[in-house]
């Protein structure tokens, strides 16, 4: 076959970054592989962006070791799972499942899905759950997420779902950026963000840590953990007391105002700064910079939601939009950030609490009779009770009450707070069924069936992201062995429990059409319009009715089309028209309250836990990328200075961290960007990477009324300095396979005896990660240390090779450039010294871009040294740049354009001009290295180390 370039979208947070995937025939067996991944710059979320983990995919699908490629069954729990054929486990899950059912009744079966799984997987499992197997347990990853965003929302405005979309951030005037790192977690929407703050809007952000977000914020408040409440209500407070309400709006759209003035009395200035640790001018600050606006828009995540007063919070926060108008029109709205790429299909497929599919519930009679006729089933059918959450749920496990738990894409073992309950149930359970397509994860070890599910490429599906953007994620290339897209194992499933006729799709498409029976007039969630024909063509942002444009920005216009038009009683008809009741949004009152669990004389600290920028959820699939994981490698816990130094805890040393759920024990980074008494861990890493590192061994898992959401971002913990610290995580040197030693032994005998530079394995080399990792390593510790035979004798006689590489494409290219110069040097750019560039020695600097003109992770340090104003002059020194970078972002390979003008601009003369090149382009790449070998001369010996493909 020649190359084919499939269109599809990021597996991983909710931005739904459009991605192209090139694939190519495998020369041995003539199969599709991805040979290139790159960013759609046609898709109207990222134009061609991508973040280091949309970057990186073709590595995480070339990581195969550990796939999932047929089904297992453990025959009992103290025995290890033999695998099976595919069929003989779907078998046995349904036969057991059935079984359970059958002398249990239906909720002793529960499901537990996941915001990563297609939007046609997830409808139907709630098909399954709530219209034929009739359990009320069918439970979210989402409900650690997003749950108390979506049920603010449906408080606040009559449904679920942002009111506005991404076109918003190029309209804005001001982003007021609350309990969300977006440069960390949202890291392509923060660019775009950072696109309008350039145009000169401004930037707000309220975070207890100083984030990457913070740091380019002209207006940060360091806000004490759980106090939102108090700052969302003093803002609202001075907005009314300034007169900068729109009352027109308020009296043509909301209801419930009335309460709010005497109610927000109780929140001055003095009052708020007490509760939140601010101070009262940055807190006025807050209100004249809303008012000042005009246009104006909320961003938020997890932070917000994930606490047991989350909902309020949504609730506050749409009531200051509401309160000055700020929704429903170009650049203003809530705009809540979604943390997974399909937790938006699956909230609006009801996979979760009483949801049923299109934005429906089962304590509504109608959404009841209306599902029924559409799955053909008998009035009355559908239950209007439903499960109280996914702690609960878990709970429930370990009490017995549950025997039976199927796990569909997700690894609640590391995910799920006081997670000694969630390993408490699946032990006790009678029957654990996960799906997934790793052999082995957390969660999977508790497994009694595992079924092999595909991966992202693997499989047709569509997905909805954080802005109701519909994208088709297409198959480019085979699943492998006997795995299946996660939609025809649950169909598969469903039809050995005896509903097959109700789950006989042929197809992903198939299953999308049924899905689009579900559009809602109520709420104006339309999928009319949209086909697997049309997504194919362009990606489409629902209300999509018939003969409607692609994007569709605004929601709750009163305009008859997706949603029912409205008229009032004096017979006008309003602009906009809300879901409620009423038809009006609603105004709450919601008072601060603090977090469930308060730091005490046992547990004095506040933990908070996040994302990495590098890593994803569990690690099941970053943490198969090496290049990712040399970005965000280790766990740590963030301590601050004024509790480190007390409790003798020291940088990088090992820390106990105990809470009165259990413990964990991590490396130390004593850092000022957490407010003293509090700290921060990320929750990546898990028992998959090692002992005692799964920080939700110790996170609160009391829940948000409303929402059910729990609380993980206040916790209270006591630290310790561990006296011994820990082994390394680093595996023994792995076994390799008879290809890997076949590859290995030619590529060891071609490599020779004098050798310069430091070699390493090209991408394209047969071997698993952890066998290319271990032999990179052996070659740097050999020939970092060689000397070359004739030529330059010397390092200090040689060019100084410098690279600075968000994803190791410039790395590798470093590696290779300083392997054809002799006596080169190769340092990552944050290890060398400004110092290390006088004395006239000529400098090579090989270097990425991260975002739009910044440098990358380990070149950031560098950038502020040689920026600085008493960098020392190059008079006499010869340098050479080349950049690699993104021709979607304006500043394509900005990074390097900066440090060829600051090495000239301090006296440092080029050999040979700058080169700008993306990725991919070898030519151009190969050119500048040849121009610059010719300059400086080659290595001597005849031989240079083997050049490090460039790709990826």
């Amino acid at each position: 076959m020649t190359s084919h370039t499939t269109r599809t979208a990021c597996s991983y947070c909710g931005v739904g970054c459009g991605i192209s995937v090139e694939t190519r025939a495998d020369p041995s067996t003539g199969a599709p592989v991805i040979a290139r991944v790159s960013g759609d710059r046609l898709h109207p979320t990222n134009a061609g962006r991508l973040c280091t983990k949309g970057a990186t995919h073709a590595e995480m699908m070339a990581a195969t070791e550990g796939r999932l490629t047929t089904g297992l069954v453990r025959a009992d729990r103290s025995g290890a799972p033999a695998e099976v054929d595919v069929d003989e486990a779907i078998a046995e899950a349904g036969r057991r499942l059935r079984a359970i059912v059958d002398e249990h009744g239906p909720d002793a079966v529960a499901l537990y899905v996941s915001g990563q799984m297609s939007i046609e997987a997830q409808y139907l499992a709630t098909k399954l759950a709530k219209g034929y197997l009739r359990t009320k347990y069918i439970e979210s990853n989402s409900r650690l997420c997003m749950a108390s965003a979506g049920t603010g929302y449906k408080q606040s405005l009559g449904a679920d779902g942002p009111p506005g979309s991404y076109a918003d951030f190029d309209h804005t005037n001001l982003f007021f950026v609350i309990g969300s790192n977006m440069a960390d977690c949202h890291p392509i929407l923060y660019l775009r963000m950072a696109d309008r703050l350039k145009a000169g809007a401004k930037l707000i952000v309220v975070d207890p840590r100083r984030t990457a977000t913070a740091e380019k914020a002209d207006l940060y408040l360091p806000i004490r953990p759980g106090s939102d409440l108090a700052l969302l209500n003093g803002i609202l407070h001075l907005l009314v007391e300034n007169g900068d309400v729109d009352e027109a709006f308020i009296a043509e759209h909301t209801e419930g105002w009335d309460a709010m003035p005497a109610f927000l009395a109780d929140y001055p200035p003095a009052v708020v700064a007490e509760l939140t640790g601010l101070a009262e001018d940055d807190v006025r600050a807050v209100a004249a910079m809303i008012a000042e606006a005009g246009e104006w828009m909320t961003c938020w995540a997890v932070g917000m939601n994930q606490s047991t007063h989350g909902t309020w919070n949504t609730n506050a926060i749409c009531n200051l939009h509401l309160a000055t108008g700020a929704i429903c029109r170009p650049g203003s709205g809530p705009m809540s950030l979604t943390g997974q790429p399909n937790a938006m299909g699956g909230r609006e497929m009801g996979y979760m609490g009483p949801g049923l599919p299109g934005q429906r519930a089962v304590t509504s009679a109608d959404d009841r009779a209306f599902v029924e006729t559409q799955w053909g089933l008998p009035a009355g059918t559908i239950r209007t009770d439903f499960g109280p959450g996914a702690v609960d749920l878990f709970e429930r496990l370990a009490a017995g009450e549950i025997k039976a738990c199927w796990i569909i894409c997700t690894n609640p073992v590391a995910s799920m707070p006081n997670r000694a309950v969630t390993v408490a149930g699946l032990e006790r359970a009678d029957l654990v069924v996960v799906q997934d397509a790793y052999r082995d994860t957390a969660t999977t070890r508790y497994a009694d069936v595992v079924l092999p599910a595909t991966l992202w490429a693997e499989s047709d599906a569509v997905m909805v992201n954080s802005d109701r953007t519909l994208t088709l994620l297409g198959q480019s290339i085979p699943a492998p062995g006997q795995a299946m897209p996660d939609w025809k194992l649950i169909c598969r499933v469903a039809e050995q429990l005896g509903f097959g006729a109700a789950f006989a799709f042929a197809s992903s498409a198939e299953v999308f059409d049924e899905i689009r029976r579900f559009s809602n007039p109520r709420t104006g969630y339309d999928l009319r319009g949209v086909d697997y024909d049309r997504l194919r063509s362009s990606p489409v942002q629902w209300p999509a009715p018939p003969n409607r444009g692609d994007r569709n920005p605004i929601r709750y216009l009163n305009d008859g089309v997706s949603q029912d038009a409205y008229v009032d009683a004096t017979g006008r008809r309003p602009r906009l028209a809300f879901p409620t009741p009423s038809r009006r949004a609603v105004f709450h009152p919601r008072p601060h309250v603090d977090p469930a669990e308060r730091p005490d004389a046992d547990y004095p600290l506040v933990l908070n836990t996040g994302r990495l920028q590098h890593q994803w959820h569990t690690m099941t699939k970053t943490g198969r990328v090496d290049k990712l994981n040399r970005l965000n490698g280790r766990p740590f816990i963030e301590v601050h200075p004024e509790d480190a130094t007390p409790l003798g805890i020291v940088d990088g040393a090992s820390v106990e961290v105990t809470s009165r759920r259990g413990r964990v024990v991590l490396p130390a980074v004593v850092t000022d960007r957490v407010r003293p008494g509090d700290c921060f861990a990320p929750f990546h890493w898990n028992d998959e990477q090692g002992p005692d590192l799964t920080i939700n061994a110790v996170t609160n898992d009391a829940v948000d009324p409303d929402s059910l959401q729990p609380e993980f971002k206040a916790c209270a913990v006591a630290l310790a300095p561990v006296a011994a610290v820990p082994a390394e995580l680093a595996a023994p040197a792995p076994a390799p396979t008879e290809e890997e030693r076949l590859y290995l032994a030619g590529f060891f005998t071609a490599l020779g005896p004098s050798v310069t530079g430091v070699p390493v394995l090209p991408p394209s080399a047969p071997v698993r990660a952890a066998v290319r990792l271990w032999v990179d390593g052996l070659l740097a510790g050999r020939y970092s240390r060689a000397v070359p035979d004739g030529g330059r004798q010397d390092e200090a006689d040689g060019p100084l090779v410098l690279w600075a590489s968000q994803t190791g494409t410039a790395e590798e290219l470093a590696t290779s450039v300083a392997g054809r110069l002799g006596g080169a040097r190769l340092l990552a750019m944050n290890d060398a010294a400004v110092d290390d560039l006088t004395g006239g020695r000529d400098v090579v600097v090989v270097t990425s871009t991260f975002g739009d003109g910044g440098p990358p992770d380990n070149g950031a340090d560098f950038w502020d040294r040689l920026e600085s104003s008493e960098a020392p002059a190059l008079d006499g020194v010869r340098f050479a740049v080349l950049g690699i970078g993104d021709r979607s972002y304006d500043e394509f390979c900005g990074y390097a354009k900066s440090l060829d003008r600051r090495f000239a601009d301090l006296g440092a003369t080029r050999l040979v001009d700058r080169a700008d090149c993306e990725a991919f382009d070898d030519e151009p790449m190969a050119q500048w290295t040849d121009r610059l070998v010719d300059v400086l001369g080659p290595a001597s010996g005849g031989t240079a180390a083997p050049a490090a493909a460039t790709k990826g």
